[in-house]
């Protein structure tokens, strides 16, 4: 059971840092756009212990697919963390602009 441990260890370790690697924030709105115009509607959440969408009400987020920014994920990378969280922020801002236009 010891060797099954290590592939199940590494394996969690990488989905929680493949998901993207760089998370620059300059690149939020972009991406944002790229999926307006594709129609692929979704929201970042963040969040090791409770995960939430970053910026937007969770009662818009929660009806729409959710895209991983650092779900349940433990790390010590505060830094990583922090772009991962205005990753979200810029996007789902983007998103949620577009999506209340789309109402009224």
């Amino acid at each position: 059971m010891k060797i099954l441990r290590i592939p199940a260890v590494t394996v969690a370790a990488g989905l929680c840092i493949a998901a993207d690697p760089t998370w620059n924030p300059a690149g939020a709105v972009k991406e944002a756009e790229q999926d307006i115009r594709a129609g692929h509607i979704k929201f970042y959440w963040a969040g090791s212990i409770e995960s939430r969408p970053v910026g937007v009400p969770f009662e818009v987020a929660k009806k729409y697919p959710k895209a991983n920014a650092g779900i349940g994920c433990v790390t010590n990378d505060i830094p990583l963390r922090e772009r991962q969280e205005e990753y979200a922020r810029r996007y789902n801002e983007k998103i949620y602009a577009y999506i209340s236009a789309q109402r009224h």
